[in-house]
């Protein structure tokens, strides 16, 4: 894909004065504005394997305000495929701004129940939309596969090159794929922080099983996700609009939004050596500040 910047660049913030802490952001969110972030490298190696298949369509899931649907509409446009997204929640808002560009760009749209969506393929409700279509690729929710994983693990990689002595890395997790890739190819040496979005205490589970890699120090921590998933609190959004007026990077409410929160926090509470270097690893997802924006359009709790 020649539409891309990489490696996504690393952005120094500055030394910290709590214990001199050297801080950066690498910056996935810059890799395309309609591709993701690292959405983008979850499903780069499953459009390849697409485009080398026999298959005619993808088919794939995602919440209303999906990062990840928002993201394989936006590649598929590109790339001339037939894409499809499984949507949770029987509910069809015509100005959902996600799912309005999903539809823009080609992608059909099926909404589903809650309860059949929890089931994925188990589900007879989604069987039958599947069998609609001739010889689908189907992508499980957030790219969350071993191809997704194999694309996030080149943020390592160019990590690696970019900054060689980073002691600590920071990344949020909703799936745990991009997780799972960076902990496979840390160094030696480093140490992982994987901020949990969700409210469930599973995510360290969930991520030891698919690790190869059992020498990584890493440890997920649960203090901060606000609630659960898209849940937001008030701190966070003027952390956000904070963030944005000082270092004029957009962070979203979901994930990077928290991510730096904690990592602000984390400092705070020593979590991290002194004059250590930390990576906070941004992935994306900016349109997650539309979706929240339009959920809150009655309030004004807004990030600008």
């Amino acid at each position: 894909m020649k539409d891309v910047l990489l490696p996504s660049p690393v952005e120094y913030l500055g030394r910290s004065s709590i214990r001199s802490h050297q801080l950066y952001v690498k910056r996935d969110d810059l890799i395309n504005q309609d591709y993701g972030g690292n959405k983008w490298r979850k499903l780069k190696y499953n459009i390849e394997y697409f485009k080398s298949s026999s298959h005619n369509c993808i088919i794939t899931f995602g919440g209303p305000f999906s990062n990840h649907i928002a993201s394989l509409a936006s590649i598929s446009k590109v790339h001339g495929i037939h894409c499809i997204g499984i949507i949770r929640g029987e509910f069809m808002d015509p100005e959902n701004p996600t799912l309005k560009k999903a539809i823009e760009k080609g992608m059909r749209i099926h909404h589903v129940p809650k309860t059949e969506y929890r089931l994925k393929e188990e589900s007879g409700v989604i069987q039958e939309i599947i069998r609609q279509y001739d010889s689908p690729y189907i992508i499980p929710e957030g790219g969350a596969n071993s191809l997704g994983s194999k694309g996030v693990e080149e943020i390592m990689t160019e990590l690696h090159k970019q900054i060689p002595d980073v002691q600590y890395i920071v990344v949020p997790a909703g799936t745990g794929t991009t997780a799972t890739g960076i902990i496979e190819k840390a160094a030696p040496g480093q140490k992982i922080y994987i901020i949990n979005v969700l409210k469930h205490q599973g995510m360290s589970d969930l991520i030891a099983s698919r690790i190869t890699n059992t020498r990584t120090d890493w440890q997920v921590i649960h203090d901060y996700h606000m609630g659960g998933f898209a849940k937001v609190k008030p701190q966070l959004v003027n952390f956000i609009n904070h963030f944005r007026r000082r270092y004029k990077i957009s962070l979203d409410p979901i994930y990077t939004g928290k991510m730096m929160y904690a990592v602000d926090d984390m400092m705070r509470k020593s979590y991290f050596s002194s004059g250590a270097n930390i990576v906070a690893i941004h992935t994306g997802g900016l349109q997650g500040i539309t979706a929240y924006n339009y959920r809150q359009k009655q309030e004004k709790m807004l990030i600008a």
